[in-house]
């Protein structure tokens, strides 16, 4: 009884101070002009009070029209509010300088009724833009105009300050095998997100890029502003992987659709339907924020008229940062997402992993400032959790397209993506959800199976109704897991908690008649509330709940969805639910030859998946590079609850299978395929033709050759036998060329990289043609041929500036080898010109480039220009194997010593130096004359 009055105490102290800090002044009466006031209650309010903005459990502040209105407020307290209730709780901080201009946000009850009061005030604010969706108006103005005129007026219900925009980077690796990517590739065919149009709202994508070529669409609010993070997010959602395989994203077959960032607000969805975009990635942040502000308004407003769009946030690269204000300020390592937009309920939010499996404490963690559950996901980020949002956006795109191809091309709701993508998360970090990993792990192939063997339900509930669906679960089951997800509807700005519509989620196990309630975690603002593990108990704050069972009883369970709070005649939701099997086991990478590139790491995780009951079961991992005939033990005793081992690869050209002994079988990987890249070269790029040639892989006994034309794809257009092939320009005009592997053992390899053949640096015939001065200004020419069995022989000649030929050097017969040098020992003073000439087998002679070559020749010191223009920059070469520690001196032409340099200068400045000429003395740096000559200055 004491604790319960205890906690009755500080719930009253805890109101009393929410009301003391924005209570103005007590009142007695209502006063026109006066209609916000705070009030507290410890029973109930009447219903028929509009309340503006829920500041806690039982204080508010709340618009009163009347005097009759006032009057039914006597049984509670009451005062005058204060205008700082309109303020963001980072608008006060940001508004450090009130005679500067800023960008604010204005938010009122009705869009137009603001926006003409502004239009009287233009005299001293710009209106930017307007969002109708959150009643809300971008304006610059100082901060001074918006305290003093703006702040007090009754049409304010909120300010902000705008906050810039940024990409959030912080670089960590790439690793294809995590978030099951390369299942998804080469276990589940057609799963590509065609027919998909995925938004990226940031910065605008390069549409010559080669793995977006073709596939992004025009679009009326980009930004101008072209970027390489906004590409390399589009690659990672759905890169046709044109370049290379890592550039291929798992909605590879999909389309793109540009937008600003500079729009914090959720974007036109007029606009965003009329070009067919069905999900929006945003891996970009702002500042810490902890408040419900009107960006994070119009996203839930978007999301509530349309149910099925989805957007997909990352949430900051700021964990190390704390929250500077709100309920969780000054907890390290909490509460530190970067945008109030993010604190949309409608919203997923992601954090990253890195490739060795461990969060990193940049990775922005939850909670949200009411308690909610951020980020609801992790996934591998590359490039910090900007990148990890985008590879939950293209598997968001995958499961789009998936339900579509087997719904009469319809798309699911986002509750529907939302439900399946937590339920199939895997549970990673502490056990159980978390505020820095959410729900779990993203797994991309489980998510796009769940939606393949439609593991979901529907429904609909009303205000204290409820809906059940019953589960059998089998015998051996190692986990049975459920997920609620629904839609809500926009909260008012500011408010204290975002949830509006409740609903709860409950399973009970028939045959016991116990009843499991959905995970929930302490909300209590201190770090060790917030680090401990999460408990069974109603959950009403998250408009997700997940409920799972370990080691469930065979038998039947029963779902039961209630609808607790639900302001609307329905409330649509959806479930999601698996059972998991014990003693299961599958290896889940490498999965391809490209899952094991030893010249890019040396070091591949072997992954699985399995379901065992004792933590210490263990299994012994071998390999073999003979098809199983042997096999080589890599781990003995490995636990299999890590589901990896990091292995080094073994310097092999082999195929090779993976075999894990265990207690309950023996399970195989498929084969694979362990070799060097293919790596094509350009032997000759002429007018009419070129060559490609390619180091031998194994087991290959053809290789074929693939372009990009005019598709989005490379596609092959001939297959050889041989490791090189002349391709003729006429045929196939195309400049993007690969090679691919085809194998005797029919195993599948890795493609090439592409390569554009014009931009290879190489000539028709031969690649590079150079000079490398040696002592002495002794020259040597250096002609690298590109296929030398189809020259005859080459020749080096001096020549003019024009081409005209000076003196030709004996020839030299062409054999094997590439590279063919002459030495020149009377390099000419001053600049000369070089080239060589190229006789092919059929007779006819080509010619390379001329390159310059500007020596001293002879000579110690050459000046150039000589005369100079004594305004004009006279410069100077010394004999290649000449000390630069050298002494410089100037003298006039009566012997007077003008300048002395100690070693020689970057620059000489003749700006005192009168027309006529001068002598100049070059000595060694023990004092040795070297040389002795006139300079001409005009």
């Amino acid at each position: 009884m004491q604790s319960n009055t205890d906690a009755q105490v500080n719930t009253k102290a805890y109101r009393d101070s929410i009301f003391n800090k924005y209570a103005a002044n007590p009142v007695y009466q209502f006063k026109e002009g006066q209609p916000y006031y705070v009030v507290a209650w410890d029973s109930t309010i009447p219903q028929n009070i509009n309340i503006v903005r829920q500041l806690g459990e039982r204080v508010s502040i709340v618009a009163l029209t009347s005097q009759q209105a006032f009057y039914s407020l006597q049984q509670v307290r009451i005062a005058k509010a204060g205008d700082w209730w309109k303020f963001s709780p980072s608008a006060a901080l940001l508004l450090k300088n009130t005679c500067k201009e800023q960008t604010f946000i204005i938010s009122s009850y009705n869009t137009d009724t603001l926006f003409n009061l502004l239009q009287t005030l233009k005299s001293d604010l710009k209106i930017i833009s307007v969002n109708r969706p959150s009643h809300s108006i971008v304006v610059k103005a100082t901060g001074n105009f918006i305290q003093k005129k703006l702040l007090p007026l009754k049409e304010v219900l909120f300010i902000d300050v705008r906050a810039e925009p940024h990409t959030e980077i912080s670089v960590i690796g790439y690793d294809r095998s995590f978030d099951g990517l390369n299942a998804v590739d080469y276990s589940i065919p057609g799963a590509d997100g065609k027919n998909i149009v995925t938004g990226v709202k940031e910065q605008k994508i390069d549409e010559s890029d080669l793995d977006l070529y073709k596939r992004v669409l025009p679009s009326p609010i980009s930004s101008a502003n072209i970027t390489n993070h906004a590409t390399v997010i589009a690659t990672l959602i759905g890169g046709a992987g044109n370049r290379f395989y890592d550039g291929r994203g798992i909605a590879y077959a999909c389309h793109f659709f540009s937008s600003s960032f500079e729009n914090l607000f959720a974007d036109d969805a007029a606009i965003l339907n009329a070009n067919g975009v069905t999900l929006q990635n945003h891996s970009y942040g702002t500042i810490i924020q902890q408040f419900y502000g009107a960006e994070a308004v119009s996203y839930d407003a978007d999301a509530w008229q349309n149910k099925n769009f989805v957007h997909v946030f990352s949430a900051g690269n700021e964990g190390t940062s704390i929250a500077v204000d709100g309920p969780y300020v000054n907890i390290p390592g909490f509460a530190n997402l970067t945008g109030n937009f993010k604190t949309a309920k409608n919203v997923i939010t992601v954090g990253a992993m890195d490739n060795k499996g461990n969060i990193p404490a940049q990775s922005s963690a939850g909670p949200l400032y009411d308690g909610r559950l951020a980020p609801q996901l992790i996934a591998l980020g590359p490039g910090g959790t900007s990148d990890a949002a985008a590879i939950v956006s293209g598997t968001v795109a995958v499961m789009q397209q998936v339900y579509a191809d087997s719904n009469a091309h319809a798309i699911p709701a986002a509750s529907l993506i939302k439900a399946v993508l937590y339920n199939t998360a895997e549970d990673v970090y502490n056990t159980g959800i978390d505020y820095k990993t959410g729900y779990g792990l993203l797994n991309s192939y489980a998510a796009i199976r769940s939606i393949q063997q439609k593991e979901y339900n529907s429904g609909f509930v009303a205000n204290d109704q409820y809906w059940t669906k019953n589960i059998i679960v089998p015998a051996n089951a190692a986990q049975l897991k459920i997920t609620l997800a629904w839609t809500d509807s926009a909260a008012t700005l500011n408010n204290n908690k975002a949830l509006i519509n409740d609903l709860d989620l409950e399973v009970q196990e028939l045959n016991t008649r116990a009843i499991y309630k959905p995970w929930v975690l302490n909300t209590s603002a201190n770090a060790n509330s917030l680090s401990a593990p999460p408990t069974r108990r109603r959950d009403s704050l998250n408009t997700s709940e997940q409920v799972s069972i370990p080691l469930p009883a065979a038998g039947t369970y029963q779902v039961k969805v209630i609808g607790s709070s639900v302001s609307t005649p329905v409330l649509p939701f959806h479930i999601a639910y698996h059972v998991d099997t014990l003693n299961t086991f599958v290896f889940t990478s490498p999965q391809h030859a490209s899952d094991v590139n030893r010249e890019e790491d040396p070091y591949v995780f072997i992954k699985w998946k399995t379901f065992v009951a004792d933590s210490n079961q263990t299994g012994n991992l071998y390999i073999s590079y003979n098809g199983g005939t042997s096999w080589q033990l890599l781990q003995q005793s490995l636990k299999l609850y890590t589901n990896q081992y990091q292995w080094l690869i073994k310097d092999t050209n082999s195929r090779a299978v993976l075999k894990m002994e265990t207690s309950f079988g023996n399970f195989l990987s498929k084969e694979f395929i362990i070799s060097q890249e293919l790596r094509p070269s350009v032997d000759f790029f002429c007018a009419d033709s070129f060559r490609l040639s390619w180091n031998k892989y194994v087991y290959a006994d053809a290789y074929k050759i693939y372009t990009l034309t005019d598709s989005p794809y490379l596609k092959d257009i001939l297959t050889v036998s041989d490791t090189f092939v002349v391709i003729k320009r006429s045929l196939h005009p195309e400049l993007v060329y690969a090679v691919e592997p085809v194998l005797s053992n029919k195993l599948p390899a890795a493609r090439s990289i592409a390569l554009n053949v014009a931009a290879q640096g190489v000539q028709c015939f031969y690649k590079t043609f150079y000079y490398n001065l040696l002592g002495g200004n002794n020259l040597e020419l250096v002609l690298e041929l590109g296929a030398p069995d189809y020259i005859d022989s080459v020749f080096f000649e001096q020549v003019t500036a024009n081409g005209e030929p000076l003196q030709t050097y004996s020839g030299t017969k062409v054999n094997s080898s590439s590279i063919y040098k002459r030495l020149i020992s009377s390099t000419p003073t001053g600049t000369s010109y070089w080239k060589a000439s190229i006789k092919l087998k059929n007779g006819a002679v080509l010619y390379t480039e001329i390159i310059s070559v500007l020596t001293s020749g002879k000579k110690y010191i050459f000046f150039y220009p000589n005369p100079v223009l004594r305004y004009g920059s006279l410069k100077y070469m010394l004999q290649q194997d000449l000390p630069s520690d050298s002494k410089l001196q100037l003298f006039d032409i009566t012997g007077r010593l003008l300048k002395n340099y100690e070693e020689m200068p970057n620059n000489i400045d003749l700006q005192t130096f009168a027309p006529g000429v001068f002598i100049y003395k070059l000595f060694s740096s023990d004092n040795h004359l070297l040389e002795t000559g006139k300079l001409v200055v005009q």
